[in-house]
């Protein structure tokens, strides 16, 4: 019998909706495009709250979110960024197409941002359709999200070190450790 989902207990939803196949992962936003403002799930609620706002000139480049049933080195769930030419909302369940990852240690501890894609839809043209790989993005637009990244992080007194992006089978295979390690956590 299939597990009813209740959409406040995101801890309740697969990482991926048909098992990694194609590398298709589930994310959750938790900031939306555009958002002059930190948002993020508080899991002893199962609600996403208001963080913080980011320092003056800074707003989030695209939807920004996590995996659901993974754990990154730092405790959290894995993050995700969105690479959608829209923005969403705040508890929107996605499924993204998994470009690969960009790596980085915040304050000393590995804190990979995933990278996803929309899927592709038939009769419905997207800027992101074209890749399959983190190496498919255009140079200008990979720099923007390292920059992104390593000033938001910065701003907020963390030690970055931006070591750089990463495939999409090295991502995946990423991903099938952070499940495990949340697996872990469970018991």
């Amino acid at each position: 019998m299939k597990k009813n989902i209740n959409a406040t207990h995101y801890d309740h939803i697969p990482s991926f909706p048909n098992k990694g196949k194609d590398r298709i992962v589930h994310g959750i936003i938790e900031t939306v495009k555009d958002s002059p403002c930190k948002y993020a799930l508080k899991s002893d609620y199962g609600i996403i709250e208001f963080r913080e706002p980011l320092a003056k000139g800074l707003e989030w480049p695209y939807d920004y979110g996590f995996i659901p049933q993974t754990l990154a080195d730092d405790g959290d769930p894995m993050d995700l960024l969105y690479l959608s030419e829209y923005g969403s909302f705040s508890g929107c369940l996605i499924q993204a197409r998994l470009l690969g990852s960009i790596k980085l240690k915040k304050n000393g501890v590995e804190n990979d941002r995933l990278i996803g894609a929309p899927l592709r839809v038939d009769d419905c043209k997207q800027p992101t359709d074209g890749y399959d790989d983190i190496s498919d993005l255009p140079k200008h637009e990979l720099d923007k999200i390292c920059k992104f990244l390593t000033q938001y992080s910065e701003r907020q007194g963390n030690d970055i070190e931006l070591i750089g992006p990463i495939q999409a089978d090295a991502a995946m295979k990423t991903i099938m450790d952070g499940r495990k390690k949340y697996k872990k956590s469970q018991k």
